[in-house]
């Protein structure tokens, strides 16, 4: 069917309707309305906030920044006469959530669900430096992760404990079995190009939307069960990406979504981490030290604990 581009002006206060296809129709918020709807202020003409908070976005871009974070968009931000406009479903599982004056409703923490990414034969990215698996520097950082979190109260775990595979729908299962309320997995990145580095944090792609390194074009992904938390999620990832960022220096790669099979039928938040590149000989040195994967482990336990205390029953 061919595609119909065409302006339908609508009686909302949010703006505008485009119709991209005769099989969708898609509302487009200005940011001045979001702004305005939620008590902030245009601090210019692609950003909004307070002192010390602020939202910020560019034209064409699948991505915003909040408090300085890379955070994700479903569809890319458009510029029209001056203004900025960004999609309504990207305000809902966005926006909204990281607002001042959002409301997180979901039991505190109690139980948490650790994933050691790979396993067995399943050796994950190898640094070409020194042959370090990611399966046991995964399996490390889970380990210092899992005694900090138990210090503070939580109970730990682990959907491997050992050098083993374990198939990606049995990790799933064991926390959801376990009742968790809380689901991370660690990993750790690896890429063609040695200058790629950096941490980055995904969660499941909302319904409707695109993974981050998909087209930009709408297309329906299903309903996952764990689509459920979408918006704890993307709070969730803001908090763990920003701890880590800030206590490693590490480049920020932002927060961004993926359909990956552990966190499609989670009955908790959940998120996976990619906690630097095997494959950048500088950031390989860092995470061969110790010190350095106790600082990783650090950063997602205060990220954790960051989140818990946002979190109202």
């Amino acid at each position: 069917m061919q595609k119909i581009k065409c302006l339908i002006f609508a009686s909302t206060i949010w703006g505008i309707v485009i119709c991209r296809s005769l099989a969708c129709l898609a509302v487009e918020i200005p940011l001045i309305k979001v702004a305005k709807t939620n008590g902030l202020h245009m601090l210019s003409a692609n950003s909004f906030g307070t002192k010390g908070i602020a939202f910020a976005f560019k034209d064409n871009s699948r991505v915003f920044t909040f408090k300085n974070i890379l955070m994700p968009l479903g569809f890319p931000t458009i510029k029209r006469y001056g203004r900025y406009y960004i999609d309504s479903s990207d305000y809902k599982y966005h926006i909204q959530p990281l607002l001042p004056t959002a409301k997180h409703r979901y039991k505190k923490l109690r139980i948490i669900a650790l994933d050691a990414g790979h396993g067995g034969e399943d050796n994950g990215a190898t640094a070409q430096w020194d042959k370090l698996q990611e399966k046991f520097l995964a399996m490390d950082v889970c380990l210092r992760l899992a005694k900090l979190l138990e210090k503070n109260g939580y109970r730990v775990i682990l959907t491997r404990a050992q050098d083993k595979k374990v198939p990606l729908p049995e990790r799933t299962q064991i926390a959801n079995r376990a009742k968790a309320d809380l689901f991370i997995s660690i990993h750790f990145n690896s890429a063609p190009s040695v200058s790629a580095s950096g941490i980055e944090t995904f969660t499941l792609t909302p319904p409707t939307q695109a993974s981050s390194y998909q087209a930009s074009s709408r297309s329906v992904h299903g309903n996952f069960i764990g689509n459920t938390f979408d918006t704890l999620n993307i709070v969730l990832g803001y908090c763990l990406q920003s701890s880590l960022t800030e206590k490693t220096s590490a480049i920020d790669r932002g927060v961004k979504h993926s359909t990956f099979v552990v966190l499609r039928d989670l009955r908790c938040p959940g998120i996976l981490v990619e906690c630097g590149f095997l494959s950048n000989r500088e950031e390989c040195k860092k995470i061969t030290s110790p010190t350095y994967r106790d600082t990783l482990a650090q950063s997602i336990c205060d990220g954790i604990i960051k989140f818990d205390n946002l979190l109202s029953d």
